[in-house]
């Protein structure tokens, strides 16, 4: 069991995956170097964050991100729509471009029939029980469980119950 920073009560269904990613450009020349490149809108069904820095007398701008999606194939298509990006950016401003990217956490959901005991054993203890999806990535073979409004009595709960433990 992972406590999450979703709303207290609430249990994962489907948990995002996560992938960072970097990217360098090198121009030859520091007056090469063009207005921070823009990176496309992420679909409606990815979230991110990508922090830029710049050294304009070196010719040289890091990409640092992280990208969340709930499935395989939004985490692919987010990814791809950022590396395709960068890729135009540096072959019209003749620059040199590394990337790397790492899937951190892939997305995953929970067995319904785990969902379910949890959700029996949370409405016995007295707490109200919801069930959504968490943009919070959950080890595989884990459940996230969200603790945010009653976070000592949540992780009180965890640490008594003979079923579960958090993480």
């Amino acid at each position: 069991m992972l406590p999450i920073a979703d709303r207290a009560g609430t249990i994962a269904t489907r948990a995002a995956g996560l992938i960072e990613f970097s990217a360098t450009l090198t121009w030859e020349r520091a007056e090469d170097v063009p207005p921070a490149p823009t990176l496309p809108l992420l679909p409606e069904t990815a979230r991110g964050s990508v922090v830029e820095t710049e050294d304009p007398a070196g010719g040289r701008r890091e990409i640092l991100g992280e990208l969340l999606a709930l499935s395989e194939r939004d985490l692919g298509c987010a990814l791809e729509s950022i590396l395709r990006s960068l890729t135009i950016a540096a072959a019209l401003s003749d620059a040199i471009l590394e990337t790397r990217a790492a899937r951190v956490a892939p997305p995953g959901s929970a067995p319904a029939a785990t969902l379910q005991a949890l959700a029996f054993d949370l409405s016995n203890a007295g707490f109200s029980v919801r069930f959504a999806p968490s943009w919070t990535p959950v080890p595989e073979g884990a459940i996230g469980l969200g603790v945010l409004g009653a976070e000592e009595e949540l992780r009180g709960f965890l640490a008594t119950h003979p079923s579960w433990e958090p993480l």
